[in-house]
C-alpha cells in the first residue's frame, strides 16, 4: 500500500509540474502578445500624430496662399475636407483643431457668405480654438485667438476675460500677444463683465505698458483708434517713459 501511494504521489507531482509548466508557457505567450499589441498601438499613435502634423502644416501653408489669392468656396471645401480627414486619425490634435478654427475664421472674412453664415463661421472658429485650448492650455497664441474671436462676436463675458488673462500671463513679452491684448482689451474697456472690469483694465494697461518698450508706435495707434487716450492716460499716474511721452 505504501509503495502504491508513493507511486501515486510521484505521478501526481509530475502531472502538477507539467500543468505548471504549461500554465507558465501560456502566460508568457499572453505577455508577448500583449506587448506586441501595445507596440503596434504605440506605432499607430505615433503615425497618427505624424500624419496629423503633416496635414496641419499643409493646411496652414494652403491657407497662407489665401492672403494673396481670393478665397473661393471650392478651395475652402478642399481644405476643410483635408482637415476633417486628418482628424479621423487624431481628433484631439491641437494643431488640427487650431487649423480648422483658422479655416472657419478665414471663411468668415472671405465675404462670400451672408451675414448669418458669417456669424456661424465665426462661432465655429471659436469652438475649435476652445477645443484646442483644452488640449494645449499653455499656448498664449491659442488664448489670444480666442480673445480676438470672442471680441469679434461681441462676447465680452467671463470666458473672454479668462482668455485675455491667460494670453497676458503665458506670453507677456510676445509682440503678437501685446497687440492682441491691447486691441481687443481697449475695444472692451467699457464692456468687460462688471465683476471683472477692474481686473480686465489692469491686464490691458499692463500689456500696453510692456508694448511701449518695443512697439510704442503700434500701441499709440491702437489707443487712438479706439479713442481711449484720456482713459489710458488717466488710469494711473506711474507710467513708463514712453507712455508718459504719449500722454503729454
Amino acid at each position: 500500500m505504501t509503495a502504491i501511494k508513493l507511486t501515486e504521489i510521484l505521478n501526481f507531482q509530475w502531472v502538477s509540474r507539467g500543468i505548471s509548466q504549461n500554465h507558465s508557457k501560456v502566460i508568457k505567450q499572453a505577455i508577448v502578445v500583449a506587448l506586441m499589441g501595445l507596440h503596434l498601438w504605440l506605432i499607430y499613435i505615433a503615425a497618427s500624430w505624424g500624419l496629423a502634423d503633416l496635414f496641419a502644416k499643409q493646411a496652414r501653408y494652403d491657407m497662407q496662399q489665401w492672403e494673396d489669392q481670393a478665397l473661393t468656396t471650392d478651395s475652402w471645401k478642399s481644405i476643410h475636407a483635408t482637415l476633417t480627414w486628418a482628424q479621423s486619425f487624431e481628433p484631439d490634435h491641437p494643431d488640427l483643431l487650431e487649423s480648422t478654427g483658422q479655416a472657419y475664421y478665414l471663411l468668415y472674412r472671405s465675404g462670400v457668405m451672408t451675414a448669418a453664415e458669417q456669424l456661424m463661421a465665426l462661432q465655429q472658429a471659436l469652438d475649435y480654438y476652445l477645443k484646442a485650448a483644452k488640449q494645449r492650455p499653455v499656448s498664449a497664441y491659442t488664448w489670444a485667438n480666442i480673445a480676438i474671436l470672442k471680441s469679434r462676436l461681441g462676447q465680452y463675458d467671463a470666458q473672454f476675460l479668462a482668455a485675455l488673462e491667460s494670453t497676458a500671463v503665458l506670453g507677456p513679452w510676445e509682440p503678437f500677444v501685446q497687440r492682441a491684448v491691447a486691441d481687443v482689451g481697449l475695444a472692451a474697456w467699457y464692456k468687460f463683465p462688471k465683476k471683472g472690469r477692474k481686473k480686465g483694465r489692469k491686464i490691458v494697461f499692463a500689456a500696453i505698458e510692456r508694448g511701449m518698450h518695443k512697439q510704442a508706435h503700434l500701441m499709440s495707434t491702437l489707443i487712438k483708434r479706439h479713442r481711449r487716450e484720456f482713459m489710458v492716460c488717466a488710469y494711473r499716474g506711474g507710467h513708463t517713459t514712453r507712455l508718459a511721452d504719449f500722454c503729454q
